[in-house]
């Protein structure tokens, strides 16, 4: 143990006055000067007492120090931009963002799916609570099972033929009246009281909800319910119903009106007319078919029924109400449909329910309605004309054939910064991001469709949407900073199903 003492002047035996310090240590030498004087020589532990050499060590160790500092600094100073990236700034604005704009209808009036407390769009609204065991049956499959089940080859799906005719070619069918002039309806003469009504179809009508895995940066993954109605149509439990009521779901479960669960098989879905297909092995059970109708024959003022789903609670809910249009053009999520306006009240929950004439006949499928809170009484509904058509194709192919797909996908680049970042380009425009076609690459920036100049996605998108499959469009487009022609060909739409997780990281 050395130790000093700094106000000491006198030194004896092992201890020497050096620098006004007396030092004290048991590895000193200690000597005698000429002059009797006593003295030692300090030498601790792993000391040379060469100057010289500690200078160079001092210097190495300096030298160590500020390389170590420097790189420690890089290191964060890379740490921090990653994270920049990663957590903050712009992002890339592709088509599956969170944050999705409401769409307009071509009146000015907002169209929203089904809305749920929080004014976001969802495949429809999240199940209350009931505070009881919420746990679905045992045949509910586990999520990503749900795309892998076999439903049967053949649906015995029937449909009756329209009972009126469109003479003058306006796409309506003609008012015809009876011997009292009386405006015949779509029921005819098999018009039924309400409640006769009620009392046959109500059981074809169905309970969907819906389990959606989601992946949050700030809650991790977790999972959403849904809810929903839906129509059956067939005797071997083939059931219509929204798109949009079980879009991204990773379970459907459906509930008939008795109380019996089953657990659902996704069939096909189609995005453009928001129909949808479900399948439930319900052997051993007697199913509720409805008898579809014709939608052509409905006219303005014809008193219809919807029953469905409203709250995702009040399942077999019966409303009643009156046609308003029969062929009304609604923009619903990007999509322009033809649809029946209703004045039944419509509510979260109803979609994918039935519209009823009172005949009994399935006449449309309820999915959307107009969302604010100073209009009431403007409830839609897909034809069931137009249901039965895409139904077939899902039920045969999975999917609507003749769609046409132009074989890329693009995003509008409104920032300097972004098109730096994800292109490497100065300019902002409408940029290639993923494509099919050898002819296009990622990164080319759109300048024109078959000669038109274009400005956004959507402008390309109207153009595509014109061409049938195996057609052409030619595009000029900057590559590299060079201008390219380059001729890419109309594809068939084919949607691929997905399992569980690749909807959780979408």
């Amino acid at each position: 143990m050395n130790e000093y003492d700094p106000m000491t002047d006198n030194a004896s035996g092992s201890d020497r006055k050096q620098n006004s310090y007396t030092y004290r240590t048991d590895d000193g030498r200690g000597y005698t000067n000429p002059d009797g004087s006593h003295g030692f020589i300090y030498n601790p532990d792993g000391a040379t007492g060469d100057r010289k050499t500690r200078r160079y060590r001092g210097a190495v160790i300096a030298l160590i120090t500020v390389t170590v500092t420097l790189f420690v600094a890089v290191c964060c100073l890379v740490g921090a931009v990653i994270a920049a990236r990663s957590l903050g700034g712009d992002t890339l604005p592709v088509d599956h963002a969170e944050t999705t704009a409401e769409p307009n209808t071509s009146g000015g009036l907002i169209i929203n799916e089904e809305t749920d407390a929080e004014g976001e769009n969802t495949p429809d609204v999240a199940l209350p609570s009931t505070g009881e065991d919420e746990t679905v049956n045992s045949e509910q499959p586990e999520p990503g099972d749900l795309f892998t089940e076999t439903a049967p080859p053949v649906a015995s799906i029937e449909k009756l033929p329209p009972k009126r005719e469109d003479k003058d070619g306006d796409g309506l069918a003609d008012i015809e009246t009876d011997e009292k002039g009386q405006v015949i309806t779509s029921a005819g003469d098999s018009t039924l009281s309400v409640a006769t009504v009620v009392n046959r179809v109500a059981a074809s009508v169905v309970e969907i909800t819906t389990e959606t895995v989601v992946q949050s940066d700030r809650l991790g993954q977790y999972v959403t319910s849904g809810a929903g109605s839906g129509v059956i149509i067939s005797r071997e439990g083939f059931i219509v119903t929204n798109h949009h009521v079980i879009e991204g779901a990773s379970s459907v479960t459906v509930r008939l009106n008795n109380g019996k669960e089953f657990a659902a098989k996704v069939v096909g879905t189609d995005e453009e007319t928001d129909v949808a297909v479900l399948w439930i092995d319900a052997t051993g059970n007697t199913l509720t078919v409805a008898t579809l109708g014709s939608s052509f024959d409905l006219v303005v003022g014809e008193d219809i029924l919807a029953i469905g789903n409203p709250m995702g609670s009040l399942g077999g809910t019966v409303t009643e109400g009156m046609v308003s249009a029969t062929a009304r053009q609604i923009n619903v999520s990007g999509n322009t449909m033809t649809l029946l306006q209703v004045s039944a009240p419509i509510n979260p929950g109803n979609s994918g329910g039935g519209l009823f004439n009172l005949a009994g006949e399935l006449v449309g499928v309820v999915n959307a309605k107009i969302a604010d809170e100073d209009i009431e009484g403007l409830g839609f509904a897909i034809p069931v004309d137009t249901a039965y058509d895409i139904v077939l194709e899902l039920i045969e192919y999975g999917y609507v054939r003749g769609r046409p797909d132009p074989g890329f996908d693009l995003v509008d680049v409104t920032s300097v910064q972004v098109a730096m970042r994800y292109f490497n380009s100065f300019f902002t425009g409408v940029y290639v991001y993923d494509q099919d076609h050898e002819t296009l690459q990622y990164g080319d920036r759109i300048l024109s469709v078959d000669g038109v100049k274009i400005s956004s996605s959507a402008e390309v998108a109207a153009i595509a949407a014109q061409r049938k499959v195996g057609d052409t469009m030619t595009l000029e487009v900057v590559r590299q900073g060079s201008t390219k022609i380059v001729t890419v060909t109309i594809i068939e739409k084919k949607p691929t199903a997905k399992t569980a997780e690749d909807k959780a990281t979408d």
